[in-house]
């Protein structure tokens, strides 16, 4: 059978695309080849002809996760800065609609636990993603007393990734609500000696679809 150009790339990145909506909603253990491929609506005898490897496989997706992740939470709030634009962030992050979108939602608070009983490869592209994902907001990051910018943005994204966590683990609706509540409140709190950021210029930000 003969298939059009890019047909090869098309599938490649169709597996990968499954893979991370299957690797969040049932994690890197959960979720077999056979899983991912037949959610792509592909026979999994053709798995190998793309990758070597479910590792293989786990560390492309590792990067496509992450990259989602940004792509999720930092549309229309490039005009903030400071403590604004960090507010804007984490009330995206620490939401229900968030917190009840695991497939669909983040990389960080589904495949973290995953990630650290994968071989070093696996750890090695999560480690240079994060650090990625952290450059990447940095500059738009408030000022802290004694602390630097990149360490807090890695504190906040433990506590943002942690509480969704727990927000997802408890059965109670009204505490899973509280744990969202009190990581906002956390993470966004200006430390002693911390000059308050000037209110944003401009119009509004449009929040996206489904955020609360």
């Amino acid at each position: 059978m003969r298939y059009r150009p890019g047909h090869r790339m098309q599938t490649r990145a169709r597996i990968l695309a499954t893979a991370a909506r299957c690797f969040r909603a049932k994690g890197f253990v959960g979720a077999s080849v056979d899983d991912v491929m037949a959610a792509a609506g592909l026979t999994a005898g053709g798995f190998y002809a793309h990758f070597a490897s479910k590792e293989a496989l786990i560390v492309e997706t590792i990067g496509l996760a992450l990259r989602e992740s940004g792509e999720r939470f930092l549309p229309g709030i490039d005009g903030l800065e400071g403590l604004s634009w960090l507010r804007e962030f984490v009330r995206r992050y620490l939401s229900r609609a968030h917190r009840d979108a695991v497939a669909e939602g983040c990389a960080l608070p589904t495949l973290t636990t995953g990630v650290a009983r994968q071989g070093p490869a696996a750890r090695k592209a999560f480690e240079e993603h994060l650090l990625q994902l952290v450059e990447s907001c940095a500059p738009k990051w408030p000022p802290s007393a004694g602390l630097a910018t990149q360490d807090r943005a890695l504190a906040v994204f433990a506590l943002c990734a942690g509480g969704l966590m727990l927000a997802r683990a408890v059965d109670d609706p009204a505490l899973s609500d509280r744990i969202l509540r009190a990581c906002r409140s956390l993470a966004t709190a200006e430390p002693a000696g911390t000059p308050a950021s000037p209110p944003p210029a401009g119009p509004a930000v449009a929040v996206p679809r489904g955020v609360s």
